[in-house]
């Protein structure tokens, strides 16, 4: 039996599916309680960005295997996605900032 075929690989899959579905759900919720005002919509973002990261994780490591690699790939991608999702906050906040009140 190979590695691809272990019983341990199927139910580590399922555990990362669950996750990305649990956290998918999250960022639903957060998205319809956040309502319509600026600190509540901000939170809803911020937790959708967060949900966003553990998500990329969960598929870099379990279904890219990136979690065999060194520790400088990891870096390097983890380094990466917090430069996307801190851009993608502060382009968020800036938009709210210009907002008409």
């Amino acid at each position: 039996m190979t590695d691809e075929e272990s019983p341990l690989r199927g139910r580590n899959l399922l555990r990362a599916w669950a996750i990305l579905a649990s956290l998918t759900a999250l960022s639903v919720g957060a998205a319809l309680i956040g309502g319509t005002g600026q600190r509540s919509s901000l939170i809803a973002v911020a937790v959708a960005l967060i949900a966003s990261f553990i998500k990329a994780r969960q598929v870099l490591d379990h279904f890219l295997d990136l979690r065999r690699a060194g520790w400088g790939w990891r870096g390097l991608f983890n380094a990466l996605l917090l430069l996307i999702l801190g851009l993608c906050f502060a382009l968020y906040l800036a938009a709210v900032l210009q907002a008409p009140h």
